[in-house]
């Protein structure tokens, strides 16, 4: 049975939540290593729906943006607004050899905190248009699906 070790109360919602003997234990089992020093992950700030929340703020699944493709000019629908800071490729474009991959490549980097890292690489790497498949046949307007053919916002 989990031990409750701590209440905390979040620092987004002011909702209370609990942290237990289990929770601290698998932060501690990812926590990472990097040569030889453990770096203890700590136990969250936000209760569990905010954490959720937060996870999920990125994904877009449903609103579609007209922009250009970075790479070929093209015109394409995209989950991504066109003012987005971060290059948005077509599917062909993405998956073809006129990129290099290895461009984006860097060295981690200890001064600087993970998240900071993540977000640049983030920012770096050009993102897919929509997240589909190349199976899907004149289906311009679909988001997350495969092996479609004449739909239309299907999602």
């Amino acid at each position: 049975m989990e031990k409750i070790i701590q209440t905390k109360t979040c620092t987004h919602c002011q909702t209370p939540f609990d942290i237990t003997d289990q929770d601290l234990a698998f932060y501690d089992k990812i926590s990472p290593t990097f040569a030889g020093k453990k770096y203890q992950i700590p136990s969250p700030t936000l209760c569990p729906d905010c954490r959720q929340q937060r996870r999920l703020s990125f994904r877009n699944e449903r609103k579609l943006y007209k922009r250009k493709c970075d790479l070929t000019g093209k015109d394409i629908v995209s989950i991504y607004l066109p003012d987005k800071p971060f290059k948005v490729y077509e599917h062909k474009a993405r998956w073809s050899d006129q990129r290099d991959p290895l461009e984006y490549g860097v060295e981690f980097d200890f001064s600087k905190s993970f998240f900071q890292q993540w977000k640049s690489l983030y920012d770096k790497v050009p993102k897919i248009c929509l997240n589909g498949h190349d199976s899907n046949e004149n289906s311009p307007y679909t988001n997350y699906t495969i092996y479609t053919k004449n739909s239309y916002f299907n999602f």
